[in-house]
């Protein structure tokens, strides 16, 4: 009786060392686990873009380094985060900006690619194109040409430039559009890449049919002025010849002959004033 007592208190003592083994493990494990659990549980945050995420170190061995890395980790997330936000931000800025001024311009602006794809037009270049440039985005100039046959003259002018000339460029066109005869001056310039390779070129143009008319009128009108200013030097001349012919002759004649001269010295001097007339009315 006495060694089954021993021997039930020895066995009821090695069950409660192994309880409580068992039970300091746990906790042992469960404070070592505690912070890998709270890093995955913040590195989870992270990941679905909490970039604010801060650990407590609570010791100096190894889990403590890695929570300071991690720290450090996502502080220079949150960083550069922030800094390409405000890129982000700086960048629409600039470009809202960019729009803003050429949808004001009074110029035609289009932009194409490598490949002589349409990348970007203003409205002013789909007023005086009479074509909506915008919609024929990412076609070719051969495709915009088939859309719009008025401007296949232009299309040949600025596909001709863009394969041959690698620096600026300006010319003039003329094509028949639906509002009769346009004339363009067109400039364009390369685009080139940050590595010096040619990626495209804008084109600016504008419709100068209004002051090539207006050059016109003033240059013929300058020709009427200088013609009528030469036709009317010799007009008094003219007059004055015939008024002298008349008082020289006059008397020297009989009645009938007076009378002839008369009436064409008369006739003279009268066509020689309507054409003063006539010839002021250019000045």
């Amino acid at each position: 009786a006495l060694k089954l007592t021993f021997s039930l208190a020895l066995s009821l003592v090695l069950l409660m060392s192994l309880l409580a083994a068992i039970w300091a493990a746990f906790i042992s494990i469960r404070r070592i686990v505690a912070p890998v659990r709270e890093l995955a549980l913040a590195t989870r945050k992270v990941a679905e873009g909490d970039y604010e995420q801060r650990l407590p170190v609570q010791s100096q061995d190894e889990l403590g380094f890695l929570v300071e890395s991690f720290n450090e980790m996502t502080r220079r997330i949150a960083c550069a985060h922030d800094e390409a936000q405000r890129s982000r931000l700086e960048v629409e800025h600039q470009r809202a900006y960019l729009e803003t001024i050429l949808a004001n311009l009074s110029s035609g602006v289009a932009s194409f690619d490598a490949s002589m794809r349409v990348r970007t037009a203003n409205q002013a270049a789909n007023n005086i194109l009479n074509a909506d440039l915008g919609a024929c985005a990412g076609r070719s100039l051969h495709a915009l040409a088939q859309g719009y046959p008025n401007l296949a003259g232009w299309v040949d002018l600025v596909q001709g430039r863009l394969e041959q000339a690698k620096s600026v460029w300006q010319a003039e066109i003329a094509f028949v559009g639906p509002n009769g005869r346009q004339e363009l001056f067109c400039r364009g310039t390369p685009l080139f890449s940050a590595w010096g390779h040619w990626s495209g070129a804008v084109v600016v143009f504008d419709d100068v049919t209004a002051l090539i008319q207006a050059q016109r009128t003033a240059l013929w009108s300058e020709m009427a002025r200088r013609l009528a200013h030469e036709i009317k030097n010799p007009l008094t001349p003219i007059q004055l010849s015939a008024e002298r012919l008349r008082y020289k002759l006059a008397n020297s004649l009989n009645e009938a002959d007076a009378e002839v001269l008369e009436k064409s010295t008369r006739t003279i001097v009268q066509q020689v004033e309507a054409m003063k007339t006539m010839v002021n009315a250019f000045d």
